[in-house]
């Protein structure tokens, strides 16, 4: 032993330095760490994929009947063919001891083009994306209605196992961040009038030519009021009437709210009128003002802007035929897809009415000229103009273009003077239809 230790150590010390360093670093260094991985493959039914085989030992296949694995013929690849849909697993023990788990997923349809179809079944839908992980698709994000919703997962039932829908209504905390402003304005000219000239004869003569009307209190024993009154008086009268006037309106509403979540705005009031009906008296309650609702919701990739509006606009007029005021009203109901701070008119509307009316003798109030001296002729004009437009935007100021824009309907409201003729509150004729050699826009394949 001692004669062995000895020699050992006389041939330490006869190496060069070199050598000696060598072997003390090579304890220190020990065998290279093997470091197991997982990979994932995926093809469809029918398809043929290969895997490196060189450096392989020994393989295991999991579930048999997914996939037909096998080598080739000169033992460098795997060949494997997609048989039906469903995962499986294949292990590789290479030769230095490290082990491979491929997880086959082998699908109905191609991943490429599954994506391609999804592409074109979801292009144009606002605040919905198409994300991949590995062979698997997701879609992702919000709609405004359960329709919409119920569409995205039939689209998502048609790939089993590939696509799976994680779409909800209303939007995902990720996009309600985001705050969009919608500004609402209604300008509306309306200029009216009329003239009624000639001789106003009665429509009857004769028949019982005095009423009375007589109210007793029972408790006091004496009579309160008393009238009478004689009708179907015989002699004719002279009207002579002319009304005219011209009305603006502008109503403007800002509702600020978060992507995806509704918000409503309401300004006015209600009026009550006290109204008899015989002994029976109640309280009319007749409403006007602005209510505006809205749901904006804003697609961070595409950067398009889906509105759905609902607006109820109402005014009194003054009372004619009774002692309750008369309501304009202009509703609005609409779901509009625009740009990012793009202003758009909602709605126009341009009316213009004449009525001409003669009232009197029969025949003789038909007479040109001399026909006002035995009946009435009426003449009424009413022409309105007004338009509705909605300018969105992230921030809490609109583009020029869209400033400018309400600046022009601001201007005209302050012009105007009763010719409706001068007012262009919105573009009345259509916009032309793009020549058919006109490229379309290209559309993203990815939402």
């Amino acid at each position: 032993m001692r004669r062995a230790l000895a020699l050992a150590l006389g041939a330490a010390l006869a190496l060069p330095p070199a050598a000696a360093l060598a072997q003390k670093k090579a304890p220190a260094e020990g065998p290279t760490a093997r470091v197991d991985r997982t990979e994932e493959l995926g093809l469809a039914v029918g398809e043929n994929r290969t895997l490196p085989a060189a450096d392989v030992k020994n393989f295991s296949e999991g579930t048999p009947g997914i996939a037909d694995i096998k080598i080739a013929t000169d033992g460098s690849q795997f060949v494997v063919v997609g048989e039906k849909p469903g995962s499986t697993t294949l292990l590789l023990i290479m030769k230095d001891g490290t082990k491979v788990t491929w997880v086959i997923n082998v699908f109905a349809r191609p991943p490429s083009l599954v994506e391609r179809e999804l592409g074109e079944l979801l292009d144009g839908t606002t605040g919905v994306r198409l994300r991949r992980v590995g062979t698997r698709f997701f879609i992702e994000g919000g709609v405004n209605a359960e329709p919409d919703l119920k569409r995205i997962q039939q689209i998502a039932s048609l790939y089993p196992g590939q696509v799976e829908s994680l779409v909800v209504v209303g939007s995902p905390a990720p996009e309600r961040k985001f705050n969009v402003r919608v500004d609402f304005f209604f300008v509306q000219y309306d200029r009216k009038s009329s003239y009624g000239v000639g001789v106003s004869w009665p429509t009857a003569i004769g028949g019982p030519s005095l009423q009375s009307q007589l109210t007793y209190d029972f408790v006091a024993g004496t009579t309160t009021t008393a009238q009478a009154s004689i009708v179907n008086q015989p002699l004719p009268g002279l009207d002579i009437a002319s009304s005219r006037g011209w009305a603006k309106v502008l109503k403007q509403a800002t509702v600020i709210t978060t992507n995806g979540s509704e918000a409503s705005f309401e300004s006015g009031g209600e009026q009550n009128y006290p109204v008899s009906s015989g002994l029976v008296a109640s309280i009319q309650k007749i409403a006007f003002g602005t209510n505006v609702s809205v749901l904006p919701r804003y697609d961070t990739a595409s950067h398009d802007l889906e509105v759905k509006l609902s607006a109820d606009v109402s005014d009194l007029t003054p009372p004619e035929a009774s002692v309750l005021p008369g309501r304009d009203t202009s509703k609005l109901s609409t779901l509009v897809h625009l740009k990012l701070g793009q202003s758009i008119v909602l709605s126009g509307i341009r009316t213009r009415t004449q009525r001409h009316n003669i009232k009197g003798l029969p025949f003789l109030s038909e007479i040109p000229v001399l026909g006002v001296l035995f009946g009435t002729h009426s003449d009424a004009k009413d022409d309105i103009e007004g338009a509705v437009f909605i300018v969105p935007s992230l921030v809490e100021s609109a583009p020029k273009a869209s400033v400018d824009l309400v600046k022009s309907a601001r201007s005209q409201y302050e012009e105007f003077h009763g010719d409706v003729e001068l007012i262009n509150a919105y573009n009345k004729t259509p916009p032309p239809a793009p020549p058919a050699s006109a490229t379309p826009p290209p559309s993203p394949q990815t939402r």
